[in-house]
């Protein structure tokens, strides 16, 4: 959750190659099977840059950790 916290922190960088980077690292994110799944930030934190998805795949990477709405 740490790494995915930190992307989208940066998405709002002003360095643009930071801020590529930063989306990148986001769309590459899947949570991990040794995490605690359900947590909410990660929730929030896909909620936050839904934009850098498609609705299919932003659908499965919260299905993938536990917060499926």
């Amino acid at each position: 959750v740490a790494a995915l916290r930190a992307a989208v922190g940066l998405l709002e960088d002003p360095d643009v190659k930071l801020r590529t980077w930063a989306a990148q690292s986001v769309q590459r994110w899947h949570a991990s099977p040794d995490e605690r799944r359900g947590d909410s930030e990660v929730g929030e934190l896909l909620d936050r840059c839904r934009h850098l998805f498609s609705d299919h795949v932003l659908r499965r990477r919260k299905w993938e950790a536990g917060v499926d709405n």
